[in-house]
């Protein structure tokens, strides 16, 4: 039976290999990955095990792999190995892997090749078709003075499917065709069935089972389990068994497992791995006292990526640096960034925001980092904020730190918040344009930027009310984060703009300091020295398998126009698509890994007709699964016409929404036209079939049409919004009329649900859809990005991008007020507000 031991001891750890075919006769493979599942191994050792699991990679890493054996051992794996693997642009992943094989001596007295060395050169691709599903290929090949183990060349390929959070499969086939060394021998093919079980839904435990089919003689089957268990601040626990052919008699199988201990150390670059192990079983055989030949594995490996079960680094600080005004998907981003360093970063002791430009667009998008700072705070950080040349919205938002720097040679421009409107009457007037517009409602104050050279009455209030809403807002939230009375601060402020050193006798920021003095301030926060360093994301190793359920953010993001999103190159004024929109929405409501649709509201409206299509797909929607709107900095007219029906709605306390009212009508140049000296001719069916022309004014008759046309848009508009928020039509009319409302007035007024941000709809999106803290978030319409695109600035902006042309921000308001006249066809509806610019 001794003799039998020897050829099935090397068909068993043929199988922990998971690199060759087993066989009865001796065969030539890489070193073994003790404890490593075909179907869940997703770093370098996947080159040996599966090469499709190369894909799956979510950083680089270097490996040392170490197989230490007495040398009466019957196993022939001795030596040592070397991998390296990374993750590439394209959804690509590719590895190097150079096996070292020493063999024992003793295998020499059973006539087997091993009696030699040899060395295997492995190279493998991954490709990840999906966040599911991985294929992978590799090629080995063998150098040895044995002519019987050298020069053979070797291809594997493998599929690995993730179905689900917890079950992961892969089929791999290895030495595929039994190619043949220098010699002439054959190296039979084989075949792997692996299944991964994560019956926590995440890899805190894995249970693996897996069957090798071996082509040679008849074929045979040997069957294999592991076990993975990962212990936190500690690593992770590894384990198998395996046994020979079943089919063979029970005197005659031989069985083999393995143990070994996984110590992490993350750092804040990556990851440290430590292995030890060491396998036993009648495969390995004994010594002359009846004893289990000793041996040892060890693996060291460096990650770019940090494992979830490691131990953490030292404390340390991070610095987040803003020096451009994030955009809508650029603010979302770091709001992403915030979160995670408060829920996920246990050793960052400290964050520190150097702000050198606006931290926001809008006061309502600092109300949101305002909220990561108490979510920061909540989780233990300390938060400081460093300031130069800084305004009120830097000052609004590091009123919620712990503490406020200001560079000695900088400054604080605030004096009190602003709103500037801009009325082109009187130019399109000297130009022969004649703006002609109707409207519902004396609050619906668009057109007015275009009929008038001021406010009316109406709106004029309306103007004012909202600036005081603001201002309220703004004092109570940066006199409670400074500890002043409101009262002693609006007098304080109103002495702005400051100096750094009045801002410090102000009270508005604590004390000055330049850049290289902010580290030696953290650590006084903190109680002691401290390491100060930039904020460069590290990636984590997944925890679930691909197939996590999640929550699809879709941004509606501009002005709402009919057809495709696209944006105006140069002034970077992106334009909101029905089509875009609602065909996004729509692969939402189908994909079966979307749990929940978070509608991420950044707009002032537009196209009324827009507006009604994106609501359809929002309304049917909400029948399949929850849609929680989350309003940015604005969210009316027509943009809260398709929050309407919405599950939920949350606005931040200064989100500008409500502005429930439709205006139509179109620019007559007709005057124009006889200035320059152009005649027009119109032959006609109809006295209307050119109501629509640019050419010449709208008669009485059609006035008094479009004003009933008007009132169906306006009365469609009410009932839209009655049956969302499940009031009455008259409810919604003593509050709509046009009027625009604060985020904190409209929940008064049943217009919103919910008081708050981004992060409170998402943690509302995962508990109605019943998803769990890691649920994934799937930003759409996905960023298009093109080389001209690039170049221009016109789309595939980065997290931190300003607007690329450095156009003066009053141009870039007169071209988006302008927009009715450039964007809009004059025959279309419009639900929009009048450009509303509260500059702190």
């Amino acid at each position: 039976m001794k003799t039998r031991l020897a050829p099935l001891s090397l068909a068993i750890l043929g199988l922990a290999t998971n690199a060759g075919a087993q066989s009865s006769s001796a065969r030539p493979t890489p070193l073994p990955a003790y404890g490593r599942s075909v179907a869940a191994t997703d770093d370098s050792t996947a080159l040996v095990l599966n090469p499709a699991n190369l894909a799956f990679m979510p950083g680089g890493e270097l490996r040392w792999t170490s197989r230490y054996l007495d040398e009466a051992a019957r196993l022939p794996w001795q030596g040592h190995a070397f991998s390296f693997a990374v993750p590439l642009p394209f959804s690509l992943s590719t590895g190097l892997r150079v096996d070292f094989v020493d063999p024992p001596s003793a295998l020499a007295a059973a006539s087997l090749p091993f009696q030699s060395n040899y060395e295997w050169i492995t190279w493998g691709l991954g490709i990840r078709a999906s966040s599911t599903t991985a294929l992978g290929f590799s090629y080995k090949r063998s150098i040895s003075e044995n002519r019987l183990v050298d020069r053979i060349g070797s291809w594997t390929g493998g599929i690995s499917v993730r179905p689900a959070e917890s079950l992961g499969l892969s089929f791999v086939a290895h030495d595929i065709g039994s190619p043949l060394s220098r010699s002439g021998r054959e190296l039979e093919a084989s075949y792997d069935l692996a299944l991964a079980f994560r019956p926590l839904k995440t890899r805190a435990l894995e249970l693996g089972l897996e069957g090798r089919y071996v082509t040679q003689a008849s074929g045979y089957w040997v069957p294999r389990a592991t076990l993975g268990v990962d212990i936190p601040e500690l690593g992770r626990l590894r384990g198998e068994f395996s046994v020979s052919d079943p089919s063979e008699e029970v005197g005659q199988r031989a069985w083999l497992a393995a143990a070994l201990m996984s110590f992490g150390f993350n750092g804040y670059r990556g990851g440290l791995e430590f292995s030890a192990g060491s396998v036993f079983g009648d495969a390995l055989g004994n010594d002359a006292k009846g004893q289990a030949h000793k041996n040892l594995g060890v693996d060291l490996a460096v990650k770019t990526y940090r494992e979830p079960s490691a131990s953490d680094p030292p404390a340390f600080a991070v610095r987040l640096r803003i020096e451009n005004t994030p955009d809508a998907r650029g603010h979302v981003a770091l709001l992403r960034r915030l979160w995670a360093i408060a829920e996920h970063e246990p050793s960052v002791g400290a964050v520190v925001l150097e702000l050198r430009s606006a931290p926001a667009g809008s006061l309502a998008h600092i109300q949101e980092l305002r909220d990561a700072v108490h979510e920061l705070r909540m989780h233990g950080k300390q938060v400081l904020c460093h300031l130069e040349d800084a305004d009120g919205g830097s000052l609004y938002l590091c009123s919620a730190a712990n503490r406020i720097l200001m560079s000695p040679g900088g400054g604080l421009r605030f004096a009190g918040l602003k709103a500037r409107y801009m009325y082109f009457h009187s130019l399109l007037e000297k130009l022969g344009i004649r703006a002609d517009f109707v409207r519902i409602g004396a609050h619906k104050s668009a057109p007015e930027a275009f009929t008038q050279d001021s406010s009316s009455d109406v709106a004029r209030a309306d103007k004012i009310d909202l600036l005081q809403q603001f201002e309220r807002l703004f004092t109570l939230g940066v006199a409670a984060g400074r500890h002043l009375d409101p009262l002693e601060l609006r007098r304080r402020i109103a002495t702005g703009p400051f100096i750094a050193s009045e801002a410090k006798e102000a009270g508005l920021v604590d004390d000055l300091a330049y850049d290289d003095e902010v580290e030696k301030s953290v650590g006084q926060m903190l109680g002691g020295p401290v390491a100060l360093r930039d904020d460069k994301h590290t990636a984590w190793a997944p925890t679930t398998f691909g197939a996590t359920r999640g929550v699809a953010m879709i941004y509606v993001d501009g002005d709402m126009v009919d057809g495709r999103s696209q944006t105006i190159p140069l002034v970077g004024m992106r334009l909101v698509g029905s089509y875009t929109i609602a065909e996004n929405i729509r692969q939402a409501r189908d994909n079966p890994l979307v749990g929940a649709v978070v509608l991420r509201i950044e707009s002032g409206g537009g196209s009324a007709v827009a507006a009604d299509v994106i609501w359809r797909e929002v309304e049917l929607t909400t029948k399949v699964k929850p849609v929680i709107v989350s309003m940015g900095s604005s969210a009316a007219s027509a943009a809260y016409y398709i929050a309407a029906p919405a599950t939920r709605v949350y606005a931040n306390p200064l989100t500008i929404t409500g502005s429930i009212g439709v205006f139509y009508g179109k620019a007559d140049v007709a005057e124009l036209m006889r200035k320059i000296g152009v005649s027009i001719e119109v032959y006609k069916t109809a006295p209307r079939a050119d109501g629509e022309s640019l050419f010449r004014p709208f008669t009485v008759e059609e006035h008094k049409e479009l004003e009933r046309k008007v009132a169906q848009f306006y009365e469609q508009f009410l009932s839209r919004v009655a049956a969302g928020r499940h009031l009455t039509r008259n409810a919604v009319d003593a509050v709509g009329q046009g009027r625009v409302w604060t985020g904190e007035q409209a929940l008064s007024r049943h217009l919103v649900d919910e008081i708050g941000g981004l992060r409170q709809a998402l943690l509302e999106a995962r508990r109605l859809a019943d998803l769990p803290d890691y649920a994934p978030v799937i930003e759409l319409p996905p960023v298009d990005t093109t080389l001209l695109g690039r170049l221009l600035g016109i789309e595939g902006l980065h997290a931190d991008a300003a607007t690329p042309i450095a156009l003066p921000s009053e141009l870039l308001t007169l071209a988006r007020a302008l927009a009715p006249f450039v964007v809009h066809p004059p025959d279309r509806p419009l639900a929009r507000i009048e450009i509303t610019d509260i500059e702190p």
